[in-house]
């Protein structure tokens, strides 16, 4: 079995997909514990693209992710993330990922 290595995951929101991410979060997030609880996925968040002056939360800005994925290859990582609700709800540009 090869080795695996942690991989920082940069995955864009595709333009004007702020309210389904939000829609859909708390089936990303439900879906996801298994993975963080394997140790696969160690951390990740929201990118922001600024933050509010008044830090009203319903004003950020999400323009993506971060991960850090356990993986064995960059693309065994983006293969760990296209079947989330992010990617098959279309939030999640997966053919622009950087990992």
């Amino acid at each position: 079995m090869a080795s695996k290595h942690e991989f920082l995951v940069i995955i864009h929101d595709k333009p004007g997909m702020q309210h389904k991410r939000l829609q859909v979060r708390p089936t990303h997030l439900e879906n996801i514990k298994p993975k963080v609880d394997a140790g696969i996925f160690k951390m990740g968040g929201a990118l922001l693209n600024s933050l509010p002056a008044d830090d009203d939360p319903s004003k950020i800005e999400i323009t993506g992710s971060a991960i850090i994925c356990l993986a064995q290859s960059p693309e065994d990582a983006r293969k760990l993330l296209a079947d989330d609700i992010y990617v098959t709800s279309g939030v999640w540009d997966l053919e622009k990922v950087l990992a």
